[in-house]
């Protein structure tokens, strides 16, 4: 079972999260404890995650201080960068949604066979500019509702 959890990550994130939280923690010379208080998670979840009992990380702005800390790796001062992702409220952007659209169990799966190419084209025509991010996901199931 842990390992079809690390192939569902590898699909996810792609790397198992042991790789990337286990770069974060030796590019800062933190602890995993650390690194879980940073990201915003517990320390039992941060090692559910790292052992592959847990597949995903449940929240976007967890996922993105990751994004965070592997961007800035190498920084001079290394705890200023801890305390600056630490203490950042990221929100969910294009980037994060499109990574986390590549598994199978996903909305532009499940819109792409639930709804026609046809319905989707039109729904990212009358929304146009107003809503970008949907219009995105939208626009990746009408491409992939075309497919079939």
């Amino acid at each position: 079972m842990t390992s079809e959890n690390i192939q569902q990550q590898i699909k996810l994130y792609g790397q198992p999260l042991s790789d990337r939280f286990g770069a974060v923690v030796s590019a800062y010379s933190i602890t995993q404890r650390r690194l879980a208080e940073v990201l915003g998670l517990s320390a039992p979840m941060l090692s559910q995650l790292n052992s592959g009992r847990r597949i995903k990380i449940g929240n976007p702005a967890v996922y993105e201080r990751l994004v965070m800390l592997e961007q800035r790796a190498g920084t001079s001062d290394v705890e200023a960068t801890l305390r600056e992702v630490e203490q950042s409220q990221p929100v969910l952007t294009t980037t994060q949604i499109q990574a986390g659209l590549h598994s199978e169990s996903n909305v532009v799966s499940a819109l792409a066979a639930m709804i026609p190419a046809g319905e989707l084209q039109h729904a990212v025509t009358a929304l146009g500019e107003s809503a970008p991010t949907l219009v995105k996901v939208l626009g990746l199931a009408q491409k992939e509702s075309e497919k079939r």
